[in-house]
């Protein structure tokens, strides 16, 4: 006598006539997945040689737009703070002109107006 769960694996295991059209499905399934893949799309556009000098030409235009626009913000940081520098300059004169003027105004006063 067998036990229901040994009869019910040897049913499980025993061989089974493949269904039809099960290989085309499979082999239609790989296709599908063997489809290329972004970079082999790429490589394959690329192949061309004008098309791969517009894109190397392309790269170069992008490179150097970058490399100026870095370029235009590095010279307009480097005029603001060229700016602060030149008010900070400007304050200082200002406090020694003011600092000058009142010594002359003191050193004026405490002396004759005018000596013709």
């Amino acid at each position: 006598m067998m036990n229901p769960l040994e009869d019910k694996l040897r049913e499980a295991l025993r061989r089974k006539a493949v269904p039809e059209g099960f290989s085309g499905r499979v082999l239609a399934r790989t296709r599908e997945l063997a489809e290329p893949k972004f970079w082999d799309r790429l490589n394959a556009f690329l192949a061309r040689p004008a098309l791969r000098w517009a894109a190397i030409g392309l790269c170069l235009v992008i490179a150097g737009s970058v490399a100026y626009r870095g370029r235009q913000e590095r010279q307009r940081r480097e005029g603001e703070m060229a700016r602060v520098q030149v008010r900070q300059a400007l304050r200082i004169a200002s406090l020694k002109l003011n600092e000058a003027r009142r010594k002359v105004q003191d050193i004026n006063r405490g002396t004759p107006q005018s000596r013709l």
